[in-house]
């Protein structure tokens, strides 16, 4: 189960993160006559992560319903991200939710998806 803001959004079917790694903003300049570079350290820059997986529903009403709740959180706030072994992500933002199309499988209905966060202060 990924918890998003302690909200559990995806819990309908099965998901997975991809958590990137972290990188240093810097500029090196070469100094005329110097050895080496000279190095300005900027901070961290924000870590992508990306998160796929499926939407299940029995009814296609409720269906819009999942989705509508998680648009919901398409807002720029950061919140706390957990995955499914209880680590944390804290101050992540929403960027982009990309549903699939609705399909029907037996009675019941399947969104594929993938959500595009940004942990602004790894």
């Amino acid at each position: 189960m990924i918890l998003f803001d302690a909200q559990n959004l995806f819990g309908s079917g099965p998901a997975r993160l991809h958590v990137g790694g972290l990188a240093l903003r810097h500029d090196a300049g070469d100094l005329p006559l110097a050895d080496g570079v000279e190095l300005v350290v900027q901070g961290r820059a924000g870590r992508t992560i990306t998160q796929t997986g499926t939407l299940l529903s029995d009814e296609a009403r409720a269906m819009a319903g999942l989705i509508d709740a998680i648009e919901d959180r398409l807002d720029g706030v950061a919140r706390s991200l957990v995955e499914h072994d209880g680590r944390a992500w804290d101050k992540v933002v929403m960027l982009r939710f990309e549903p699939g199309p609705m399909t029907a499988v037996g009675a019941r209905y399947r969104v594929d998806y993938t959500v595009d966060y940004l942990q602004v202060k790894p």
